[in-house]
């Protein structure tokens, strides 16, 4: 029994076994199916990793694609804008060419033709003889003569449009000659070797030329016609009743500043009637006297619009304007810089309100400076007042084209333009740099002589301790405003004599002083 259940068992056992080792095909492609699955799961990670890996390296690759895309971009784009430049200007020349040759044609009917005859006007005396004005050069301009027959630099520099005006006629001259050369010469500009030029007043400007070939000269005469009139502009202005402030840098000088206000209280106070007074007194000296002569004033003709602004430091002219311009408070207001040596009309004052525009234009009048009163007026007993000494003439003055401190503009446009500078003391210089400022920038300047304001004569003394520039420029103040050249000359000579009056001539060391005396000069 024993053995037969041991027999049983071991059968069993086998069978088992059989079992466990024969998989029915259902069962193997089961497991196959999990082997695939399990070796494509593993696929598909290691495609993702290495998918992921590329997509970076591509970003990467793409980042800086982009970059120098978007540099090159960038750089089209600069490129566009300068063509876009060139074609522009390119445009206007055309553009300009063209307006410029169709108002030729327009005003050629109305162009008198220009002959030598016409040029060579018979003359009577010497001075209906027209100069050549001017000199040029294949190398440049080498002189210009001002208008008149006296100061006259022997070289004076010629401005950017006369060069400009001349470089043309050159270029024209040359480009008439190689088209009319029958030889077939060729000319440059290099072939100049001489040229003039002058204005006639009433039918233009005249230019002769003269060019080298081989052994010969090749001269040849153009001209430019002045054109008919043409309304350019016509505008209205209404500023009467427009308010000035007159900004007054001061120190001391009393007398001088009583003798200013009898000609404001004359002028602003019962002609214009619009006029306010700003007074930048500097120190403590004298400081009473002013404020004594304004209180009188004042009381007497019930005039308030004044304020004195007080500086206890030492004379700055440029500080004062500053000072006298920030001191307003009541908005924009038109200003008139005014020194206390400057005496004016009425008149003067309107232009001061017409030649200056807000925000577009400034006036930079020239002022007529009279010479001293004891050698004009040498012959009369008394020195004439200051309304008598206001003769525009040659003997009573000249005008001060080298001064540019007289201005009229608005206190936006000095508060924007101005920057003045503040360590320059004493007069002088801070008025070229705000000029010179307005120069560079898109303001209107008006400049020009004016008939109705005058810088009264006074003794100068020249500070050695000024810096050089200042000193030089004083130093040419004090020689220009004594005399004219035929009074000046006169008295060396001894033909003008002056009884008690002495010049006193600062030299360039402080204690080293000349006087001459004028009345033991025959």
């Amino acid at each position: 029994v024993l053995l037969l259940i041991a027999m049983i068992i071991i059968v069993f056992y086998h069978v088992s076994l059989m079992n466990q080792r024969t998989l029915t095909p259902s069962q193997e492609a089961c497991n196959n199916l999990e082997l695939q699955i399990a070796y494509l799961q593993e696929m598909m990670l290691t495609n993702e990793q290495k998918s992921m890996e590329t997509i970076e390296r591509m970003r990467a690759q793409n980042k800086e694609t982009l970059k120098l895309l978007e540099s090159k971009l960038e750089f089209i784009r600069i490129l566009e804008k300068r063509n876009g430049d060139l074609i522009k200007k390119l445009q206007d020349i055309q553009n300009g060419g063209h307006q410029k040759k169709e108002i030729e044609d327009r005003l050629a009917p109305y162009i008198t033709p220009v002959t030598t005859r016409t040029l060579n006007t018979n003359q009577t005396s010497k001075l209906e003889v027209i100069p050549y004005s001017l000199g040029f050069s294949r190398r440049g301009i080498f002189y210009q003569l001002s208008p008149g027959m006296v100061n006259n630099e022997p070289i004076a520099p010629a401005n950017s449009n006369t060069k400009k005006e001349h470089d043309e006629v050159i270029v024209k001259a040359v480009k008439i000659l190689n088209e009319d050369s029958i030889d077939h010469e060729s000319y440059s500009i290099n072939d100049l070797t001489y040229g003039y030029s002058r204005i006639h007043e009433t039918v233009g400007t005249q230019y002769e030329l003269y060019f080298r070939s081989k052994n010969t000269f090749k001269h040849i005469q153009l001209f430019r016609p002045f054109a008919p009139l043409q309304k350019v502009q016509s505008q209205t202005y209404n500023k009467q009743g427009e308010w000035i402030n007159l900004i007054m840098p001061l120190s001391g000088r009393i007398d001088t500043f009583r003798l200013f206000i009898e000609m404001f209280i004359e002028e602003c106070i019962k002609k214009d009637k619009h006029v306010f007074l700003t007074v930048v007194y500097f120190g403590i000296p004298g400081l009473n006297e002013v404020k004594g002569i304004l209180r009188e004033v004042e009381l007497k003709f019930d005039f308030s619009h004044y304020m004195i602004v007080e500086k206890p430091e030492k004379f700055s002219r440029g500080v004062g304007l500053q000072s006298g311009a920030e001191a307003w408070t009541e908005g924009n207001v038109l200003m008139f810089f005014c020194d206390v040596d400057v005496f004016f009309t009425v008149n003067f004052l309107d232009r001061c309100r017409l030649n200056a525009a807000l925000g577009a234009k400034v006036f930079f009048p020239i002022v007529f400076s009279l010479y001293n009163p004891s050698i004009v007026y040498h012959t009369r007993p008394n020195t004439p007042t200051w309304k008598e000494q206001m003769i525009l003439r040659r003997d009573t003055g000249f005008w001060r084209t080298f001064g540019f401190g007289m201005t009229c503009m608005y206190r936006s446009d000095f508060m924007f333009m101005s920057d003045l500078d503040m360590q320059i003391q004493g007069w002088g210089g801070e008025d070229k740099k705000l000029y010179h400022k307005f120069v560079q920038s898109n303001y209107n300047i008006v400049r020009a002589p004016d008939n109705g304001i005058f810088h009264l004569w006074h003794e100068k003394f020249c500070d050695p301790k000024l810096s050089p520039a200042q000193y030089n420029m004083c130093l040419g103040s004090k020689a220009l405003g004594e005399a004219s050249h035929s009074q000046l000359g006169m008295l060396a000579i001894g033909e003008l004599k002056i009884e008690n009056k002495t010049l006193h001539l600062q030299t360039n060391t402080e204690d080293d002083q000349q006087e001459l005396d004028y009345s033991s000069m025959d």
